[in-house]
């Protein structure tokens, strides 16, 4: 006997939060790292110079900011809009 329609609706939904939680457990773990990563750089004492560190600071932060800009912007275009009808389109 198979699954009701609404079951398998359910089973899809399910799959994909388990997808999405996935995906932002691991942009969760990368910001982390990059976080140690500039901690670790602001507590250095020998990486040369301190305009030395700000430079490669900037450099991680801008990096992930781009590449978190560019998710973003390719989570738009995917996303698809689903427009709820007004009280003028719906038919009685």
């Amino acid at each position: 006997m198979g699954l009701g329609k609404h079951t398998q609706k359910i089973l899809e939904l399910e799959k994909a939060i388990r997808l999405r939680d996935r995906e932002i457990h691991d942009i969760k773990t990368e910001c982390a790292e990059q976080f140690r990563l500039i901690r670790d750089f602001c507590t250095c004492n020998d990486y040369g110079s301190k305009l030395d560190r700000v430079q490669k600071i900037h450099s991680i932060a801008d990096n992930n900011f781009m590449a978190l800009l560019k998710d973003l912007v390719d989570d738009e275009e995917r996303a698809k809009i689903i427009e709820l009808p007004t009280n003028h389109q719906v038919s009685k």
